[in-house]
């Protein structure tokens, strides 16, 4: 305590905004958030959710962030604050990937609170999401006409419940994916996803995603959704959602850029059965001086070979997902995510690759190992720990951390842990 109040007065007594300044901000916030105790958690709330031109934004963020260490759910309030705080005069400097994983970190406690961002019933949340819409208006009033209190607020929401993966929000977030609004219902279908879904509930959860993906604008604007969901289908592992994307390969009238995506997501699930007739297609598809796509579709050959080599058997896909070789490293993680469910050897092959130097290895071992370690999994919570100690800073920790720290609290919640 006699640490915190020292530090907090120190604090007050920087006024300026020199670099000299914010370095000495920078490592008295810091030190607040290792002390790992929640006496500072008053300090951190009021220099994260302060608005003042005079203190650089990255402050604000850096604070909201050690909030998370602090795993303090007195904390939460100001949290949801900061899920729509901007900076003064910069709409486009936002908190609120940092707020939500503080809000992730903290746990349990978050969901009620978010789930009544969700539907509308925070009337902090609203004053300040309206605040940005307007502030993003005066700048950009192209942008904020197609914005609506309801698709700001949605959409922090849905992504901080469906990394927070409780059960709990699954009745809301159907009910999200309901809208008529398209920004509401994809986040809340990509939500869906996220969350652990009763197996009594799963077909609900297939047919929404189906039909959302079926709603989504059909030009141009809809080609970057449609995938971003089609990609999020895949990390369901559900072989019932296998007809569907397979469809999506052989559908001649959809945009080309998705059926790419949807070739390239039915490779990395496929079996050997599978496999064999997506070969077929591919041998059907016309080549590229007769309009059609099999070259680019070709390209996905050495998944199909392994999965003739491999098909359901998951001791062949541990071998494959510890491989140094790419390719045969993710598509050996998306049949572990697939039939690997609960087994050991499947898991310590997963966390071998988190520090894969390849991002997309990486993210693939995670999502697999989110879906498998039904009972958590200790070593994947420290060889997380471990990368973000010996990567904080670097790019590559920055672009994991957004999917490797929310899935880590699932990971120790599983495990029954909460350090």
């Amino acid at each position: 305590p006699k640490v915190i109040e020292a530090l907090a007065r120190s604090l007050e007594r920087i006024t300026d905004a020199r670099s000299e300044d914010n370095k000495m901000r920078v490592a008295m916030i810091r030190a607040l958030g290792s002390l790992k105790d929640k006496g500072a958690t008053e300090i951190l709330t009021r220099i994260a959710t302060k608005q003042d031109e005079k203190q650089n934004f990255l402050i604000n963020r850096l604070a909201a962030q050690q909030l998370g260490e602090l795993r303090d759910p007195s904390a939460i309030p100001s949290l949801i604050k900061c899920l729509f705080l901007f900076a003064p005069n910069h709409p486009e400097l936002r908190m609120n990937d940092v707020a939500a994983e503080a809000l992730i970190l903290i746990g349990r406690p978050s969901l009620e609170p978010l789930l009544e961002v969700l539907e509308g019933k925070d009337p902090t949340a609203n004053a300040i999401a309206k605040q940005y819409i307007g502030a993003v208006k005066a700048r950009r009033p192209d942008l904020a006409n197609k914005m609506t209190l309801r698709q700001v607020t949605g959409g922090e929401a849905s992504f901080a419940l469906g990394a927070l993966g409780f059960s709990e929000a699954l009745e809301p977030l159907l009910r999200e994916a309901g809208s008529s609004d398209t920004p509401r219902k994809l986040n809340a279908a990509i939500a869906l996803v996220r969350i652990d879904v009763p197996a009594a509930d799963e077909a609900r959860v297939r047919s929404t995603l189906k039909k959302v993906y079926g709603e989504l604008p059909k030009g141009y604007s809809g080609i970057a959704m449609r995938g971003q969901l089609l990609a999020a289908m895949a990390h369901t592992y559900d072989p019932d959602l296998m007809p569907f994307i397979y469809e999506q390969v052989v559908d001649k009238r959809a945009n080309p850029e998705l059926r790419l995506i949807a070739v390239q997501n039915y490779a990395l699930l496929a079996n050997k059965a599978e496999a064999a007739q997506l070969s077929r297609a591919i041998a059907a598809e016309p080549a590229s001086e007769a309009g059609g796509y099999r070259e680019k579709f070709e390209e996905r050959r050495a998944l199909l070979d392994l999965a003739s080599e491999c098909d359901t058997g998951v001791d062949c896909w541990v071998s494959k997902a510890a491989s140094a070789d790419n390719n045969k490293a993710r598509k050996g993680a998306y049949m572990l995510g697939r039939y690997g469910a609960g087994k050991g050897q499947a898991i310590d092959a997963l966390v071998g690759q988190l520090g894969s130097d390849d991002l997309g290895v990486r993210l693939s071992a995670l999502m697999a190992l989110d879906h498998i370690a039904d009972k958590g999994s200790n070593a994947a919570v420290s060889k997380i720990d471990e990368l973000r100690t010996r990567e904080e800073g670097q790019s590559v920790w920055t672009r994991f951390r957004v999917e490797a720290l929310p899935i880590q609290a699932r990971l120790r919640s599983r495990g029954g842990t909460t350090g």
